[in-house]
C-alpha cells in the first residue's frame, strides 16, 4: 500500500521548462504556508527564469530522493522527472514558459517531502555553523605581538597593502552604496558589483578578510 502511494506521488513532480532564456520573469505569487521563505521570495525576484528552473529541478531530485531510499528506485524515477523537463526545455513563449514554472513551484510544494534529506553543513544540518564561534574578526591581528606576527611575514605584508587600499577605495564603496540603495532599504543581502574600470566592488574588505570555514 505504501508503495503504490509513494509512487503516485513521486509521478507528481514538477513538469516546468528547462528554457535557457537570461530574460527574469515575474516573482511568483507568495503560498501562505511559506511564511518563513520571505527573505528567499525577495531573492527570487532577482533570478532569471532559467536559473528558477534549475533551481526547482535541484531541489526536486533532493526531495525525491528522500522519497526513494533505494538508489535504483531513485534512479528510476529521477529519469522520469528529467524527461518531464526536457519536454519543455523548448518552450520559446516565455508566458507559457513562466505559466509551466509557477505549475511546477505549485506542485512541487504539495509534494515535498515532510522531512527531507538535509546535509550537515547546510542550514538546518546537524553540523550547521558549528564552528563560528572559533571565527574571530579580522581587527584581532592588530593586537598580535610583532613576534607573532614575524611568523607569518608573507601574509602580513600582503595585508598591510589590503589595508592601504582599503582607506583609498572607502569613500568610493559608500558613495556607490548609497547611490544603488532604494529609498525604502536594500531587498536583498547581496551587494552590487563595481560599477567603474578600477574601482572595487562594495565591501570588499569582508570577502578578502573573511575566516575559514573551519578550523585547520
Amino acid at each position: 500500500m505504501r508503495s503504490r502511494w509513494l509512487t503516485r506521488r513521486v509521478l507528481h513532480l514538477p513538469v516546468t521548462p528547462r528554457a535557457a532564456a537570461a530574460s527574469p520573469s515575474p516573482a511568483f505569487p507568495p503560498c501562505p504556508a511559506r511564511e518563513g521563505e520571505g527573505r528567499a521570495a525577495d531573492m527570487a525576484a532577482y533570478l532569471t527564469h532559467q536559473q528558477k528552473v534549475l533551481r526547482l529541478y535541484k531541489k526536486s531530485l533532493r526531495h525525491l530522493e528522500s522519497w526513494c531510499i533505494h538508489r535504483d528506485k531513485y534512479r528510476y524515477f529521477a529519469v522520469l522527472l528529467r524527461d518531464r523537463f526536457d519536454k519543455n526545455k523548448d518552450v520559446k513563449d516565455m508566458v507559457k514558459a513562466t505559466e509551466l514554472l509557477m505549475a511546477g513551484e505549485e506542485e512541487f510544494w504539495a509534494n515535498q517531502h515532510p522531512q527531507p534529506y538535509v546535509f550537515p553543513d547546510s542550514p538546518g544540518g546537524t553540523s550547521y555553523e558549528r564552528y563560528e564561534c572559533y571565527k574571530l574578526p579580522e581587527w584581532v591581528l592588530d593586537y598580535w605581538h610583532p613576534s607573532e606576527k614575524a611568523m607569518y611575514p608573507d601574509y602580513f605584508a600582503k595585508r598591510e597593502q589590503w589595508k592601504k587600499l582599503q582607506r583609498e577605495s572607502w569613500d568610493k564603496e559608500l558613495k556607490q552604496l548609497e547611490e544603488e540603495t532604494p529609498p525604502d532599504g536594500p531587498r536583498t543581502e547581496a551587494l552590487p558589483p563595481a560599477r567603474k574600470e578600477g574601482h572595487l566592488p562594495p565591501l570588499w574588505w569582508q570577502y578578502v578578510t573573511r575566516p575559514r570555514e573551519m578550523p585547520m
